[in-house]
């Protein structure tokens, strides 16, 4: 049973090392044990642990640093027992970051980084994932009813889930696939909070953490060999003509013109059922060349998908 367990644990921590990789945290830390400094507060003997760690600057926010700390909790068997579980991951991950960002480990790491920033975001990230449920199960909204104290010492806490892991994979597979003579960043818009002319970077490498809980997934692909440019937008959602027309607006205010294209991308858009629709959404719009250079489509690749 133990070695099962290890064998389970082990593979929820590569799972998530493979995502982290393709969303551009490979240089996160892994397997950080330190002390607990707070023993009876935190019921801890000894010491705590964290599954990962990782920061940089933030291309959204300027001079902030985001330091992310990561648990990875995987099960064989479906999501259960949610409330109570929750609470105990959740209390498990904030007491290891109240311990870790004063300890030697945190220091070292800390001690590298080269971006300049006047203030810091401790951020804890829980990976809950399931072997068991299918990749659409979710359980964010099944945890809007759970109190939880406030004092504890963080700045924001995310959950990835299945749907949210399948929906962040996906949308990056598809695009990686859709044009693959193109670089893949992801796209950085103007927040109003990232003005600083000489750190401002309108896409990287980095897929930053407010992306991972969000329902839109903005992706700039780069072709290196007509120079060509797309926008890519895609969202978690379910295909309706409402949503189509926001996120045509929201691709005309994002882009400013730049790209060649602009893909929109739907996990169910279906172009025998939708191909109306999305007529009738591009002609509440008046700039014709753009309108043109939009394209409706689902990322999830199907016998549907030779329809297009």
């Amino acid at each position: 049973m133990g070695e099962k367990s290890k064998f389970i644990g082990e593979t929820g921590e590569k799972t998530v090392e493979n995502f982290l990789k393709l969303i551009g945290w490979e240089t996160a830390s892994k397997g950080i044990e330190f002390a607990c400094i707070k023993n009876e507060e935190h019921k801890k003997d000894r010491t705590h642990g964290l599954d990962f760690f990782f920061s940089y600057a933030s291309p959204l926010v300027d001079g902030v640093l985001k330091k992310i700390s990561i648990s990875v909790k995987f099960t064989d068997n479906q999501y259960s027992s949610l409330p109570s579980k929750f609470k105990e991951y959740f209390f498990d991950l904030v007491t290891s970051m109240e311990c870790f960002r004063f300890s030697e480990q945190s220091k070292n790491l800390l001690s590298s980084v080269t971006s300049p920033y006047t203030t810091s975001e401790n951020i804890g990230l829980l990976f809950w994932l399931s072997n068991e449920n299918s990749v659409h199960d979710e359980i964010i909204p099944k945890l809007g009813s759970v109190q939880l104290p406030n004092t504890f010492n963080y700045d924001s806490f995310y959950i990835v889930d299945n749907r949210r892991m399948e929906f962040v994979f996906t949308s990056i597979t598809f695009a990686q696939n859709y044009s693959q003579s193109s670089e893949l960043f992801f796209f950085y818009p103007d927040t109003g909070k990232n003005i600083n002319p000489t750190i401002k970077r309108n896409f990287g490498n980095i897929l930053p953490i407010e992306y991972i809980n969000g329902s839109i997934l903005p992706i700039r692909l780069e072709n290196n060999q007509d120079s060509s440019t797309k926008l890519i937008l895609s969202t978690i959602d379910s295909f309706n003509i409402e949503d189509l027309k926001r996120l045509i607006s929201l691709s005309q205010d994002l882009t400013k013109s730049w790209p060649s294209d602009v893909i929109i991308a739907f996990p169910d858009f279906n172009v025998a059922r939708h191909t109306q629709d999305v007529a009738t959404a591009k002609s509440s719009f008046e700039d014709i060349k753009f309108i043109k250079n939009v394209k409706v489509v689902s990322y999830y690749s199907d016998s549907k998908s030779l329809q297009a």
